[in-house]
C-alpha cells in the first residue's frame, strides 16, 4: 500500500470549520516543570429500563438525554479536567497538556479524518462519507469543555471496525449479517458511541494503529483476527506468540518494524462462531482435527461476537427489529389472504440436495385453499418449480407489507438462519421450517448443527413455529393447513426485545477487555495463549486470510509522518 499518498492535518492549523476561542492560560510541554496529578475521568453509566410500556419513550428520548450523562468527575471550576487545562486545539500540538487524553484524541481523530477525506489509500467508497462525517462529529467530544461545540461522550467512543458487514449497512443490503449490523449499531449510537466502517484490510490496521487512544474496540472479521494476531508486524510485541507448533515468524524482524495493535482489543464479529467441527465445516475451512470448543482468537471465544446465545464463551450480542415492526399495521387472521410465502430469494435455493424435491412445491400450489408466493430471484440453470410464479425481489417495505398479508411463511431450507422468519413472527404470521434428519448432538449446540432450518427459532415451538421432514410431502401437508389456519399474536422473542439488546450491548462495551486478558494470561501460566494448532495455515492455504504486512513497514503510530 502506498504511503506517501496521506498527510496529517498540519497541527499549526484548527480543525475544518471551528474557531478556537482565545487568551486561554496554557500548561503545555514547553513550559511544564511539575508532574501533573493524573486523575480518573468518570465512569459513564447507563440508564437502564423499567417496564414494557414505557420502552419507546425512554428508548425515543435515549439518543437525546445520553450525551449529557457522560460527564468528568474530576473537573475544574469551569469544568474542564485539571490534566486538560489549558488545551487549546489551535495551538501546535507540541504545546498539549501531556496528560490530556482528549487532546491525543483529537489529535488523532484529526489525523484519520484529514486522510479519509483525501482518500488516497485504498479505501471502500461507499464508507467515506459516513466516516468523515462520524469522525468530524466525534471530534468535538475532545474539544476544551468551556467551548461551544464540545459534546460530552464515552472515555473511548469509537467502535473501529474493518468488517465488511458493518461497512455495508451504509448500502441497501439485506443480508442476516447486515440486518444485525444495523440493529447494533443502531443501538450504540443510543448510547453515545461512534462507529466507522474502515477497510479493506491494511486500511482498517492501519487507522488502528493511528487513534490507539479513541477506539473502544476493534471489530473484525475471524479472517482479518487471525491474519494481525498471528503477524508480528500487526499484534503488539509484547502480545506477540506463534501459533500452536508454528514458526516464530518475529525472529529477525527490527523493532521499529514490529506492530502495536493489542490483542485484547481485537474483536471477532461474525454471524456463525466458532463452531465445533462435528457440527461444522470447519475441519475444511480451519483445519479443526479435534471435537470441542475452539477460537479465532488466541485469547478465546469470549473476543467473538455472534447475534444468537451460542454455547460456550461467545458473547450474545442480540439485535432487534422490535421498533421496526410495531410500527407497522397488524392484520387479522380473517382479513388475511389465503396465501403462503415461500421464504427463498433465490431460485437455486430448490435445487439443493439436501431441501425438498422441487415437485413438492409444484403439488403444493394445486392445493386448494393455499396460494403460494415466491419472491425469488430466477437464476440461470436454476428454474423455479413447475407451477410456482415469482413476483420478483421486493423493496423492504413491500416485502414487509407481504409478511403481514400472508397467512404463513414457508422455508424451504436455505438460508439455514435468516432474520425474516423473526420479521414473519412479529406480524403475526406463523413460520414452518423443515427438519433434515434427527438430532444428534446432544448438547446445546445441536440448535446450530443443521439439523432443520433456523433451529434457533424451532426451539419456539408451535403455533408459532411449525416443522416439517424434509421429504414427507403428506406432512408438508397437513402443517401448512395448520398454521394457516391457527390465529396468533405478535411474538418476539425475549432476548429481541429493544431493552434486552440495549443492556446487552452496554454490558458488551463495558467488559474491561485489558483485565480480561491479564487473567487468561495469568490462567497460561503467564504466557500469551496461542491461536489453535494449524488455523492459521489452513486459512493461508485457502488464500483466506491476509498476507503478512510488508518487510521494511513501519507502524502509523500518532504524530508520525506517514
Amino acid at each position: 500500500m502506498p504511503r506517501n499518498g496521506y498527510t496529517l492535518l498540519p497541527t499549526s492549523s484548527p480543525p475544518l470549520g471551528y474557531t478556537p476561542p482565545s487568551g486561554r492560560p496554557r500548561l503545555t510541554r514547553r513550559n511544564l516543570t511539575i508532574a501533573l496529578v493524573t486523575l480518573t475521568i468518570g465512569a459513564s453509566y447507563f440508564v437502564g429500563f423499567s417496564g414494557h410500556d414505557e420502552r419507546f419513550n425512554k428508548m425515543a428520548t435515549w439518543g437525546n438525554d445520553n450525551f449529557g450523562e457522560w460527564i468528568p468527575s474530576s473537573v475544574l471550576g469551569n469544568g474542564e479536567t485539571k490534566e486538560c487545562r489549558g488545551w487549546d486545539p489551535s495551538r501546535p500540538e507540541s504545546e498539549d497538556p501531556l496528560s490530556c487524553l482528549k487532546a491525543r484524541q483529537y489529535r488523532q481523530t484529526q489525523a484519520v479524518l484529514q486522510r479519509e477525506i483525501e482518500h488516497q489509500h485504498e479505501h471502500w467508497y461507499f464508507a467515506v462519507d459516513h466516516n468523515v462525517d462520524t469522525l468530524t462529529k466525534m471530534s468535538k467530544c475532545f474539544l476544551p469543555v468551556s467551548d461551544p461545540d464540545y459534546t460530552p461522550c464515552p472515555e473511548k467512543p469509537l467502535v473501529l471496525s474493518g468488517w465488511w458487514y458493518t461497512a455495508t449497512v451504509l448500502t441497501e443490503t439485506t443480508t442476516g449479517e447486515v440486518v444485525w449490523q444495523r440493529s447494533v449499531l443502531e443501538q450504540l449510537e443510543r448510547l453515545g458511541y461512534f462507529w466507522v466502517g474502515i477497510g479493506p484490510y491494511q486500511n482498517w490496521i492501519q487507522a488502528a494503529e493511528m487513534m490507539p487512544d479513541v477506539y473502544k474496540t476493534l471489530w473484525g472479521s475471524d479472517m482479518e483476527v487471525v491474519s494481525c494476531a498471528t503477524d508480528p508486524r500487526c499484534i503488539a510485541k509484547e502480545h506477540y506468540t506463534p501459533p500452536e507448533g508454528a514458526e516464530d515468524l518475529s525472529i529477525g524482524i527490527p523493532d521499529e518494524e514490529r506492530g502495536v495493535i493489542p490483542l485484547w482489543a481485537l474483536n471477532v464479529v461474525d454471524y456463525w462462531g466458532a463452531r465445533p467441527k462435528q457440527i461444522s465445516h470447519n475441519e475444511y475451512w480451519w483445519g479443526v482435527t479435534e471435537k470441542g470448543d475452539w477460537s479465532y482468537q488466541p485469547l478465546g471465544q469470549e473476543w467473538i461476537a455472534t447475534p444468537w446465545p451460542l454455547p460456550g464463551g461467545h458473547f450474545h450480542l442480540p439485535y432487534t427489529m422490535e421498533e421496526q415492526c410495531m410500527a407497522l399495521p397488524f392484520t387479522p387472521l380473517e382479513e388475511r389472504r389465503d396465501s403462503a410465502l415461500i421464504l427463498a430469494k433465490r431460485s437455486a435455493y430448490f435445487h439443493y440436495h439436501h431441501v425438498s424435491p422441487p415437485e413438492f412445491w409444484t403439488n403444493l400450489t394445486r392445493v386448494d385453499g393455499i396460494d403460494l408466493i415466491s419472491t425469488a430471484n430466477i437464476e440461470e440453470g436454476m428454474p423455479m418449480p413447475d407451477g410456482l410464479e415469482t413476483i420478483g425481489m421486493q423493496s423492504i417495505d413491500g416485502y414487509n407489507e407481504l409478511v403481514g398479508s400472508v397467512k404463513a411463511m414457508i422455508g424451504v431450507g436455505v438460508p439455514i438462519i435468516s432474520p425474516s422468519v423473526y420479521a414473519s413472527l412479529c406480524q403475526a404470521t406463523p413460520v414452518i421450517v423443515p427438519v433434515f434428519y434427527d438430532e444428534q448432538e446432544p448438547s446445546e449446540w445441536r440448535h446450530y448443527s443443521g439439523f432443520s432450518q433456523h433451529g434457533p427459532a424451532l426451539r419456539i415451538g408451535e403455533p408459532y413455529v411449525y416443522s416439517y421432514n424434509a421429504k414427507n410431502y403428506t406432512e408438508l401437508v397437513e402443517v401448512v393447513k395448520r398454521a394457516m389456519s391457527t390465529p396468533i399474536e405478535r411474538f418476539i422473542p425475549e432476548d429481541m426485545r429493544l431493552d434486552y439488546t440495549v443492556s446487552k450491548l452496554q454490558e458488551y462495551l463495558d467488559r474491561d477487555l485489558e483485565g480480561m486478558m491479564r487473567v487468561k494470561v495469568e490462567e497460561n501460566g503467564g504466557q500469551v495463549p496461542a491461536l489453535g494448532k494449524g488455523l492459521r495455515e489452513r486459512c493461508h492455504e485457502l488464500k483466506r486470510c491476509q498476507p503478512e504486512l510488508a518487510k521494511g513497514r513501519v507502524p502509523s503510530l500518532p504524530g508520525r509522518s506517514l
